[in-house]
C-alpha cells in the first residue's frame, strides 16, 4: 500500500515537472522568435502547447480527485469560471489599452512585457478551459450504470486532433482537415451531452437549484463565444499565443452550449417527478439505517430524536413526537418542529377517541380540519398520522406526525410510517434494555467505590480517654449519603471530633467526604478553637466545592483537664446535651460550609463554651436519625429521638447509642433507608462537688439552648 501511494505521488510529480518544463520551453520560443511565422516553428509551438494542455489536464483532474467535490460543487464552480473569462473577454481591450497606445502593432510585434502580459492572459484561459472539459468528464462518468468510456474517449482524441491541426486553418487548401475534426468533435459532444443520469440522484430543491444555474452558465458560454469574433482583441491574442488555444476555447464554448441546453430541459422534466423520488429515497434510506441501528448502543434520547426526525422525512410531515406508554405514566418525548404542550394536547386528545381501538387507529388518517371540539394549539395542523410502537404484541407507545395547512397525509405515507414504525419500536425496546443494564452496572460500580471510600475515611476505633465514655456508631444507606465523623487526639489531654454531611449522594459525595476528612485532620493541629478551624475549612473547601454542593459540620473540642467542652456548628444538626433528666439542643449559629465565602461566614460563626458535669451527655447526629420514615411517610421527629435518649441516659454511651439505634430500627422496619444514620455519644463520668440548678443554667450559653 505505502509502495503504491509513492508510486501515484511521483507521477503526480511528474506531471506537474513536466508541464513546467513544457510552458518554460514555450515561453523561450516566443520569447526568442516571435512572431511566430515559419510553418516549422509554428508546428513546434503547437506541439508544445498540446503537450502542455494534455499535463496541465492531468494535473488538474488529480485535485478534482482528490478534492472529492459533488456535482453541484462543480456546476458553481463551472459558472465562477465562466464569469471570470466573461470579464477579461468583455474588458480585454480597456485593460490592455493602459499598457500600450496601439494595440495592433505590438500584437503583430511583441516586446517583452507583451510576451508576458499574453503569456499570463492564455494561461488563464487554458486553465479555466481545462478545468471546464474535467468537469464535463465528471458529469459524464458520474452515475453511468455501465461502462462508456470509449465514447467519451474518442471524443477526447478528436479534439486533440482538432486542437493539433488548428493551425492548417489558416493554409489555404488545408482547412477542411480541421474544419472536419471540429464537425466530428461537435457531433461527439450533442452525443455525449445526452448522458446526464446524474440528476436523478439530486433532491427536488437540488435540481431546482440546478435549473437555475443552468440558465445562468448557459447564458455566459453564449456570451462568451458571441464576445470572441475575429475583429476582437481576446481573439487577436489568444490566435496569436497559439490557434489551438482559440480553437480550444470554441470547442469547450460550444460543449457548454450544448451540455447545459440538454441539462435545463432534462432538469425540468425531472421536476415533477422529484418529489416522488425523494419520498422513496428516504424511506430505504431511513429503513436500512434502522435496520443497523437495531443492533447498535445507542442512547435512549438520541435514538428518539433520530426516529422523530427520520419520521419527518419518511412522510414528509411538519412535526413529529413519540407518546411513550411507561407503567401508568405516559410522557412526550423527542418532539420535533412541536411544541409539548401541542404535542401532549394532541395526543390526548386523539387517543381518547380511540382508547383501546388500536387497530383502528393503526389504519386512520386522522383529519384535524373535519373534526369538532379540535383542542386550542399554538399552530394549525391539518391532518395527523399516528403508528403504533408495539413490541411482542405489547403496545410502548405511539409514533405521532402531523402536518400544517391544508397538507394532508394519504395512504402512502401511512404505509410508510407504519413500516418505519415497526423498525423504531425494537430499537426502542433494545434501547431501554441496554440503558437499564448499564444504569444498574454503573450504579452497583458507584456504590461500591463510595462505600470503599467511606469505610476507609471513618475512624477504625474509638479514641480512649480517663473519664469519657465514647461511642460512635454508622449504618450506610443503600445509596450513599455523605455523612462522616471522626476523632483527633490532639494530646493527652484534648480530644478534638467532628461530625459532617456533604450534600448529594454517591461516590461524588464521598470523594468530597474524604477531602473534609484531609482537611480537618491538618487543621486540628493548627488551631485550638472551633470556629477558627471551620473558617479555615470553608476557605479551603472554596477551591473544591461547586455551587451546587455544600456541608455541614460540627467541630468540639473537649479538654479533659480542665472539664470544658468548646464547639461551633456549622449549619449542622443542633447538639443534644442530657442533663439532669432535661434534654437541651445547643444551637450556636453558622452557616454551611461552601454556601458563603466572605467575611460574613466568619461573622456569623458562633463557639460555645460548656462546663462539664457529672453524667453529662453530649449526642451529635445526622439527620438519618430524625428523617426515618415507617410506611406512612412519617418522620421519626426529634421528639422520640430525645425521649429515647433521656429514657436511658443513665445507660452507658454505648448502650445508649443501641437504644437509638433499635428505636429507628422498629419505627422504620418496613421502609427502605433512604439516608446514613450517624451517631456519636460523649459520657462525662468524672465526679465532682454538687452544682446547683442555678449553676448549671449558668454554665451554658442561654441564647444557644431550646429546652424541650
Amino acid at each position: 500500500m505505502i509502495g503504491k501511494i509513492s508510486a501515484e505521488n511521483l507521477m503526480k510529480n511528474l506531471k506537474v515537472q513536466l508541464l513546467l518544463i513544457l510552458s518554460a520551453a514555450l515561453f523561450v520560443l516566443k520569447l526568442f522568435f516571435s512572431p511566430i511565422n515559419s510553418v516549422p516553428l509554428i508546428i513546434i509551438n503547437e506541439v508544445l502547447f498540446v503537450a502542455a494542455i494534455i499535463f496541465l489536464v492531468l494535473s488538474i483532474g488529480d485535485l478534482i480527485k482528490a478534492g472529492k467535490m459533488n456535482l453541484l460543487s462543480l456546476v458553481m464552480n463551472l459558472g465562477i469560471l465562466n464569469a471570470i473569462m466573461f470579464f477579461f473577454i468583455t474588458f480585454s481591450d480597456s485593460i490592455l489599452n493602459l499598457f500600450y497606445s496601439n494595440l495592433g502593432d505590438k500584437i503583430k510585434n511583441p516586446d517583452l512585457i507583451y510576451l508576458i502580459i499574453s503569456f499570463f492572459y492564455a494561461s488563464i484561459f487554458i486553465s479555466s478551459l481545462s478545468y471546464t472539459f474535467l468537469t464535463f468528464r465528471q458529469f459524464y462518468f458520474t452515475g453511468q450504470k455501465r461502462e462508456q468510456s470509449i465514447y467519451f474517449s474518442t471524443m477526447s482524441v478528436f479534439f486533440l486532433l482538432a486542437l493539433s491541426t488548428a493551425f492548417l486553418d489558416d493554409i489555404k487548401g488545408l482547412s477542411y482537415i480541421n474544419n472536419t475534426f471540429m464537425l466530428v468533435s461537435i457531433i461527439l459532444i450533442c452525443g455525449n451531452s445526452i448522458h446526464i443520469s446524474w440528476i436523478a440522484f439530486l433532491t427536488k430543491k437540488e435540481k431546482l437549484l440546478l435549473l437555475v444555474l443552468s440558465v445562468v452558465i448557459l447564458t455566459l458560454f453564449i456570451l462568451n463565444i458571441a464576445k470572441s469574433g475575429e475583429d476582437t482583441t481576446h481573439y487577436k491574442i489568444l490566435s496569436g499565443f497559439s490557434p489551438a488555444l482559440k480553437t480550444f476555447l470554441y470547442l469547450m464554448m460550444i460543449y457548454g452550449i450544448v451540455y447545459f441546453s440538454i441539462l435545463f430541459f432534462t432538469t425540468l422534466f425531472h421536476i415533477p417527478t422529484a418529489e416522488a423520488y425523494d419520498r422513496k429515497a428516504k424511506e430505504i434510506s431511513s429503513l436500512q439505517y434502522f435496520s443497523r441501528l437495531i443492533t447498535q448502543v445507542l442512547d435512549f434520547n438520541d435514538l428518539a430524536e433520530t426516529i422523530t426526525d427520520i419520521a419527518i422525512k419518511v412522510c414528509n410531515a411538519d412535526a413529529s413526537w413519540i407518546y411513550l406508554k411507561h407503567d401508568s405514566q405516559n410522557r412526550i418525548t423527542a418532539n420535533k418542529n412541536i411544541g409539548f404542550v401541542d404535542a401532549e394536547v394532541l395526543s390526548k386528545f386523539v387517543l381518547s377517541e380511540f382508547r383501546s381501538a388500536h387497530d383502528q387507529l393503526e389504519k386512520t388518517i386522522y383529519h384535524l380540519n373535519s373534526v369538532k371540539n379540535v383542542p386550542q394549539l399554538s399552530e394549525k395542523y391539518s391532518s395527523l398520522n399516528i403508528s403504533i410502537l408495539r413490541v411482542h404484541s405489547e403496545v410502548k407507545g405511539f409514533l405521532f406526525a402531523a402536518k400544517k395547512g391544508d397538507r394532508i397525509f394519504d395512504d402512502e405515507d401511512k404505509d410508510a410510517l407504519n413500516t418505519f414504525a415497526d423498525y423504531a419500536s425494537v430499537s426502542i425496546e433494545n434501547a431501554e434494555l441496554l440503558e437499564e443494564s448499564i444504569e444498574k452496572e454503573r450504579l452497583e460500580k458507584e456504590l461500591d467505590v463510595a462505600r470503599e471510600v467511606q469505610k476507609k475515611i471513618l475512624p477504625s476505633k474509638n479514641p480512649e480517654y480517663p473519664g469519657l465514655d465514647i461511642s460512635a456508631t454508622f449504618i450506610p444507606a443503600f445509596e450513599v449519603g455523605g455523612d462522616y465523623y471522626d476523632f483527633f487526639e490532639i494530646n493527652e489531654n484534648k480530644l478534638g471530633f467532628v461530625i459532617a454531611d456533604v450534600s448529594g449522594k454517591g461516590i461524588s459525595a464521598a470523594f468530597i467526604m474524604a477531602e473534609v476528612k484531609g482537611i480537618f485532620e491538618s487543621l486540628s493541629k493548627t488551631s485550638l478553637s472551633p470556629k477558627d478551624i471551620l473558617i479555615s475549612a470553608n476557605q479551603i473547601l472554596k477551591r473544591t466545592l461547586d455551587k451546587k454542593s455544600f456541608v455541614s459540620a460540627a467541630y468540639g473540642i473537649i479538654d479533659i483537664n480542665d472539664k470544658n467542652l468548646y464547639v461551633a456548628r456549622a449549619g449542622h444538626c443542633p447538639f443534644l446535651l442530657l442533663r439532669n433528666g432535661v434534654a437541651q439542643d445547643l444551637r450556636p449559629s453558622g452557616l454551611g460550609l461552601g454556601l458563603n465565602y466572605t467575611s460574613y461566614f466568619a461573622s456569623t460563626l458562633e463557639e460555645v463554651k460548656i462546663d462539664l458535669l457529672q453524667d453529662d451527655v453530649l449526642v451529635l447526629y445526622t439527620d438519618g436519625i430524625t428523617e426515618a420514615k415507617n410506611s406512612l411517610k412519617e418522620d421519626f421527629g426529634e421528639r422520640n429521638f430525645e425521649k429515647i435518649l433521656l429514657e436511658n441516659s443513665n445507660l452507658t454511651a454505648e448502650e445508649i447509642s443501641n437504644e437509638v439505634i433499635r428505636g429507628v430500627t422498629v419505627f422504620s422496619q418496613n421502609t427502605t433507608q433512604h439516608d446514613d444514620i450517624t451517631l456519636v455519644i460523649f459520657k462525662w463520668k468524672q465526679k465532682f462537688n454538687f452544682i446547683g440548678e442555678q449553676e448549671w443554667q449558668n454554665s451554658v450559653p442561654q441564647s444557644k439552648i431550646k429546652e424541650t
